[in-house]
């Protein structure tokens, strides 16, 4: 009797860690050459909600997350099928936050797994500052004039009375 109780207690057992397993999820994110590559799981009952929502999308959305301001984003829609996607990473530096969300039928993002990726220090090039009245006429306000009334007389203080 012993026996048959310890084998239904092993039994019992397997089934929680089946259980368990199917209520996990994870999302991985590793650096590749000019992309990213994501692998995910997604729990069965997250995926059956997907399934039966009608107009909601699984998607990845990768947002700067240096720091300085900066607010570019990406955002990739996916197969509820799939478990794997490899993105062209948006920057060449910076760090990035990658979130494994769906989209709602009324638009909203909703984050189910996140990941950071570092792509080392971000590197931003300043444009050179263009002086643009460096080139500004001698007599800019008659060169204006000119332009705007395109050599006609408009009749105002440029019209001398006969009688004088």
């Amino acid at each position: 009797m012993k026996w048959l109780l310890s084998k239904l207690g092993l039994l019992k057992q397997h089934k929680k860690t089946q259980d368990l397993q199917d209520d996990l999820s994870f999302f991985k994110t590793s650096l590749q050459v000019n992309a990213i590559a994501c692998q995910w799981l997604l729990r069965k009952q997250t995926q059956l909600f997907l399934r039966q929502s009608k107009g909601s999308a699984l998607m990845i959305r990768i947002r700067d997350a240096s720091g300085d301001g900066t607010v570019a984003s990406k955002l990739v829609e996916l197969s509820l099928k799939a478990t794997q996607a490899q993105i062209e990473a948006p920057s060449a530096s910076g760090q990035m936050l990658l979130e494994l969300g769906y989209r709602t039928v009324g638009g909203d993002f909703i984050t189910l797994e996140y990941s950071f990726i570092d792509l080392g220090p971000k590197k931003i090039d300043q444009p050179e500052l263009t002086n643009w009245f460096s080139n500004e006429s001698d007599n800019i306000h008659q060169d204006m004039y000119d332009l705007a009334t395109k050599g006609r007389s408009l009749g105002g203080s440029e019209v001398m009375p006969l009688g004088r």
